[in-house]
């Protein structure tokens, strides 16, 4: 059975996808992380700071390297980078778990 593609979230480089699905994530660090998750329920997402995020995604896809969209993630507001943080955590999720299981 064929393994599924990494998709990118927003356009994000795949090599960051993959990444994060190997465990690194390079635009974030383990305490950024650990503060998205203590504040970020599913369910309980101000609209206004979801379009902030989007937005923040989409802009993020403009950078050519990884400092560059590490900068940027450092200007934005911290709720924002929260839900930015919960969304690509959520996109991977989905992305394992709609993997097809490894045939040995």
């Amino acid at each position: 059975m064929k393994e599924q593609p990494v998709t990118s979230v927003v356009g994000l480089p795949q090599g960051l996808v993959r990444s994060g699905l190997s465990g690194a994530h390079p635009l974030f660090d383990a305490r950024t992380i650990r503060r998205a998750f203590l504040r970020i329920e599913a369910g309980q997402v101000d609209p206004h700071l979801l379009y902030s995020a989007h937005r923040a995604l989409r802009s993020l896809a403009t950078y050519e390297s990884v400092d560059a969209m590490r900068a940027f993630v450092r200007a934005l507001p911290p709720p924002t980078v929260d839900l930015l943080v919960f969304l690509y955590f959520r996109h991977l999720d989905r992305h394992l778990a709609d993997r097809a299981p490894t045939l040995h």
